[in-house]
């Protein structure tokens, strides 16, 4: 059978899948392994009775098992897997958000600016999957193409009109958006991250840049005239800007910039006023308020966050109207700056930020927030780029007036390792407000107990996360564990009314 044969004839199957664990007998697997049958997911995919396997090799198959060869294995399965679920991509407006920070706030933003445009929206992230009332666990930011699509579809036939979506870097370098045609997508900002990944920042860069070039061209393939926007207030997004403006990606208008500072170009936020009280003030494009900002987000960085998701809605269509009704009434992000509890003249606050762009950014927007100390307990994961753990020692001892480093996800990797690499960055002369403390709950309580009438608890790395790898008795245990809950269980016993 020839690949052309099994995609016009794709439905006659049970599933189509490159997931042993999805896989039923008369299915079809998608292989990426090498010609022997000693691989195990193959050997799993026969025993569970695969009709067909796709593969980019020649295999010895058992009789009554058809092969059907590839070129390129991740180009065949976003095929199958569009093919297969009836492209949903096609009837939906697909906006897809990238870059190192932002992508989960601009992402809500974003859901939250298309229902005031009368959109029934989905959304697909880092935190969850959700839509129509539903809400489901998200296995990674970006799912694989095959569940990215089977989401996609259940999400249009649950009425959604709207997707807006996180596309990683790692989903962009393995292709599992490759099957889906955007509408917009934005680019919020690039710093450090995933060099374990990519090697380089310019690979990272590459990898995120594919966004607005090659899937820009597949969406023009497939019918589609997609928007984008930039924060050229990031070297990098400037940077973009500059390789797409009169691309052939973008021949009919260049993407939408913005930014804080004003440029000339694009949405200009440079009259938002950002305290205490939240974010305020006009953004304008051409000299004219497209949007009248009033919101509770606090921060620089949810400003820039805001002009992300007002940019794209622009570029889309959205009037005024809707903007600044999305705006009003966008809901909390889970786990993002989120206020965990307030006892004592303590704030304790949790936030996702586990890479140095983002935690440079908490500390700095936190620090003229706070009238007294601001103590950070952060960790990082294990068997994760190990290159940044120094670089958020640093920030964090330049930051911080008190610091406690403790374990984030264990995944197999021993704490005091990781620990010694955050302590590497960290100045001797500054290694005095810094504790080391191997169990995250204890350094919870550590903290508040540390703190006074005017001080800042942040507790930075996992925020909306229910679920911690830890290293129990040396093995690797998946425990129950939210930050915000342990914040506000141990403030009510350590910090006074």
């Amino acid at each position: 059978m020839t690949f052309e044969q099994l995609l016009a004839d794709i439905h006659r199957y049970p599933i189509v899948t490159d997931d042993t664990r999805e896989l039923v007998a008369g299915g079809v697997f998608v292989y990426g392994g090498g010609r022997t049958l000693q691989d195990e997911f193959l050997n799993q995919a026969l025993a569970l009775g695969a009709a067909v396997i796709v593969s980019e090799t020649g295999l010895s198959l058992p009789d009554g098992v058809q092969l059907v060869r590839a070129t390129n294995r991740r180009a065949a399965a976003a095929e199958l897997a569009r093919a297969y679920y009836g492209d949903p991509a096609a009837h939906l407006l697909l906006l897809g958000v990238t870059g190192t920070c932002g992508k989960t706030t601009t992402t809500y933003l974003l859901e939250s600016l298309l229902r005031a445009g009368g959109h029934a929206v989905g959304v697909i992230g880092t935190e969850n999957m959700r839509y129509a009332d539903r809400v489901l666990p998200s296995p990674n930011t970006t799912p694989s193409t095959f569940v990215l699509n089977r989401t996609l579809r259940d999400m249009r036939e649950a009425g959604c009109t709207a997707v807006a979506m996180e596309v990683s870097s790692h989903a962009l370098e393995q292709e599992r958006t490759l099957s889906v045609a955007f509408d917009g997508m934005v680019f919020t900002n690039l710093s450090v991250e995933h060099l374990d990944l990519h090697g380089s920042m310019e690979a990272y860069f590459a990898a995120k840049a594919r966004l607005f070039t090659d899937y820009v061209a597949y969406a023009r393939r497939h019918g589609k005239t997609p928007r984008a926007a930039i924060h050229i207030g990031d070297a990098y997004g400037a940077r973009l800007q500059a390789q797409l403006c009169g691309s052939v990606w973008f021949p009919d208008a260049p993407p939408t910039a913005f930014g804080l500072a004003p440029t000339g170009q694009g949405l200009d936020g440079s009259q938002l006023q950002v305290d205490a009280a939240g974010i305020r003030g006009p953004i304008r494009c051409g000299g004219e308020v497209i949007a009248a900002v009033d919101s509770p987000l606090i921060g620089r960085f949810n400003a820039e966050n805001i002009l992300a998701a007002v940019a794209l809605a622009h570029a889309l269509g959205l009037p005024r109207a809707a903007l600044e009704q999305g705006l009003r009434q966008l809901q909390p992000v889970p786990g993002r700056m989120e206020r965990a509890a307030q006892r004592g003249g303590v704030c304790v606050v949790v936030d996702f930020a586990h890479k140095p762009g983002a935690l440079d950014v908490v500390l700095d927007t936190l620090r003229p927030l706070t009238a007294g100390r601001l103590i950070c307990v952060f960790g990082c994961g294990g068997k994760r780029d190990a290159s940044k753990r120094p670089i958020m020692g640093r920030i964090v001892a330049e930051r911080a007036d008190l610091v406690v480093v403790t374990p984030d996800n264990f995944r197999g990797e021993a704490f005091a390792g990781i620990a010694a690499d955050i302590l590497a960055g960290i100045p001797m002369e500054a290694r005095g407000k810094v504790q080391v403390v191997d169990e995250r709950r204890a350094a919870i309580a550590l903290a508040l107990q540390a703190a006074r009438p005017g001080d800042t608890v942040l507790i930075a790395g996992r925020g909306a996360e229910t679920v911690l790898s830890a290293d129990v008795a040396g093995e690797e245990r998946r425990i129950p564990f939210d930050d915000r809950v342990a914040a506000a269980e141990l403030a009510a016993q350590l910090l006074p009314d």
